[in-house]
């Protein structure tokens, strides 16, 4: 059976799953002052207007204008507020003249953002231009097109809207077509070399400009064979320059997002032509039976909704599950390195360790919808990393971009921005990507029953950059099957080595249905034969499937010296290690109580 696609970056936090437990997050209130302080300090710039490096004609300054203006606006500031006024105004009048991609895209996501049907033209405008910029690569270089004449400036302004709800005016196809007749002049649009810093923000605003009338299918299916055809295999990730093939350099771990924003619109339109562009109905709320950990014998209940069967999965889901995993490796090893998701990487690196590649993860995991990547909350480690490292002044400056650049991306990130709703909301209702929920996710995530295996599904190698004998152990696994799963299950579980255990933790976040059960139970049963120090060190480790194995084998072992450390474990913040706790707590004291809180207080009435 395939794993679930971004369960795969459950091995994010094998690699150091005794460690230490993180630091305690950000609270929030701490990340409601960082966020009105950012906002207030990028309002602070724009409430007397917008600087002059904002208004030039070349176009400097004013992605950072844009960025500020989505920041504010995603920060719930009213659009009568006086520097969104000012920014308004700023964006509108200076977008006819621009001709470079990071303008371009950011003006329309803005205009986009700020919905004012007044806009609708300019956006149009904008769109054209982005698609004359497009290689044949399918990404975008820094520039669009050929700076328009005075002549051409005024005679777009002078356009009035006359065309229908979501149609293109026919002046602006008109101005497109020509456009595209005179792009190799500039080299770009045709097979000028791009980069998938460039194309991500072309992707995101050419999905917008989707549904203003531009015509962008040809776009947006030229961005699915890019991605689809150039992901690297080893690593999951996509180099910076260049989208014909695979291996054309080492990406920042940036480009797993590039890509995966990418794959996002792939993912969307499959969801389209699947339901025939009709409303998905809502699905039923299903309440599903508890588990059946060991020690624990749930009530009876009523069997949940049938839900429809998974469709076969195809590449774009492989390309999806790659990009994810590997960029849950990546993030593991920041933070195994004690760097985490934001660090000064003392080169200026370009989206590695850095605000941008901040953003870069919060636009992902909005997107598809995903609280934890490789089980860790990304926003809880990125928020508590941004109020920790907020200047004074309500500021961010770590990284090349500047002030105003890295404030924005902040306040964007510490806001959860949704600049593509309506993307995000087609990529989290398709079947298969509904599962697409790294980490733990609610209580009742593991509870659901499980769907048939899809037909024809691929068994991938887990993305192992590093080599690590762990996740090739489990690689191991995942492809055996029959008695050859079995042995090698049985082997792993009573062999001796770290090794061992990191591979069974892996595999658990990898697989599904009977299978995860036999993993967790070997899990279990291998934790039996650790001392009570080491595990107490797993019910602290930051891998949840460690932890709830640590959990069960301190009721299998019997031993009541634990009962304090299941008591703490009550407390955490996965479900299923609450559950393994409880059931743990029963079998050991006969008790039953329900919450944290009234374990707490029967343990200390007992210690007196």
């Amino acid at each position: 059976m395939l794993p679930k696609l971004v369960r795969a970056a459950g091995l994010l936090g094998l690699l150091f799953a005794v460690s230490a437990p993180p630091a305690s997050g950000a609270t929030p209130k701490e990340v409601e002052r960082a966020l009105k302080a950012g906002s207030d300090a990028l309002k602070a710039r724009y409430k007397g207007g917008a600087p002059a490096a904002a208004v030039g004609g070349d176009g400097q300054g004013l992605g950072a204008t844009c960025l500020a203006g989505l920041a504010l606006l995603e920060a719930g500031v009213p659009v009568d507020d006086p520097a969104v006024k000012a920014i308004t105004g700023t964006v509108r009048e200076a977008c006819y003249t621009q001709t470079g991609t990071y303008q371009i895209a950011l003006c329309l996501m803005y205009l986009d953002r700020y919905g004012d049907p007044a806009d609708v033209l300019r956006i149009q405008i904008l769109g054209v231009r982005l698609l004359v910029g497009q290689t044949v690569a399918g990404g975008w270089s820094y520039q669009c097109c050929a700076q328009p004449s005075a002549d051409d400036v005024k005679w777009l302004k002078a356009l009035r809207a006359d065309q229908g709800p979501g149609k293109l005016h026919p002046d602006v196809e008109k101005y497109g077509q020509a456009l595209a007749a005179g792009r190799n002049a500039v080299g770009g649009g045709t097979g000028g070399a791009d980069d998938n810093s460039n194309t991500q923000f072309g992707v995101l605003a050419v999905w917008m400009a989707r549904k203003h009338g531009v015509p962008v299918e040809n776009a947006l299916e030229l961005i699915e064979k890019r991605f689809v055809g150039s992901q690297d295999p080893r690593t999951g990730n996509w180099s910076y320059s260049g989208g014909a093939a695979a291996g054309m350099g080492v990406g920042s771990p940036s480009m797993y997002c590039a890509g995966l924003l990418g794959m996002a619109t792939a993912v969307a339109r499959r969801e389209e032509k699947r339901k025939g562009e009709t409303p998905a109905k809502p699905k039923p709320k299903v309440d599903p039976a508890k588990p059946s950990d060991p020690f624990y014998n749930p009530p009876a209940a009523a069997p949940p909704p049938k839900k429809e069967d998974a469709r076969p999965t195809d590449t774009r889901d492989a390309t999806v599950q790659r990009a994810f995993a590997g960029l849950g490796l990546t993030i593991a090893d920041q933070i195994r390195g004690g760097k985490g998701l934001l660090f000064d990487n003392g080169t200026g690196g370009h989206g590695h360790g850095d605000l941008y590649f901040l953003w870069s993860v919060e636009r992902v995991g909005v997107i598809y919808g995903v609280d934890k990547i490789g089980g860790f909350d990304w926003y809880d480690i990125g928020s508590t990393a941004l109020v920790r490292s907020q200047a004074n002044d309500g500021t961010w400056n770590l990284g090349s971009y500047g002030v105003e650049v890295n404030t924005a991306f902040a306040v964007l990130f510490l806001a959860r921005s949704n600049l593509a709703r309506d993307l995000s909301g087609k990529v989290q209702k398709d079947p298969v990507n509904t599962e697409m929920r790294a980490g733990a996710g609610s209580p009742a995530t593991d509870l659901l029953p499980t769907r048939p295996a899809p037909a024809a599904a691929p068994v991938l190698d887990l993305p192992n950059p590093t080599g690590d004998e762990a996740i090739a152990l489990a690689s191991k696994l995942l492809k055996s099957s029959g008695a050859d799963w079995s042995k090698l299950l049985a082997s792993t579980r009573d062999a001796k080595g770290a090794n061992n255990t990191r591979a069974l933790v892996v595999l658990a976040n990898n697989v599904d249905g009977d299978r995860k059960k036999a993993v967790r139970d070997a899990l279990a049963e291998r934790l039996c034969r650790m001392t009570p120090t080491t595990l107490r060190a797993m019910l602290q480790a930051n891998e949840a499937e460690l932890r709830r194995a640590a959990a069960l084998a301190c009721a299998m072992k019997d031993d009541k010296d634990h009962i304090p450390d299941l008591v703490a474990a009550m407390s955490d913040g996965d479900g299923s290690v609450v559950r393994a706790a409880k059931a743990g707590l029963k079998s050991l004291t006969g008790k039953d109580f329900a919450t944290a809180a009234e374990w707490r207080d029967w343990l200390s009435k007992e210690k007196k």
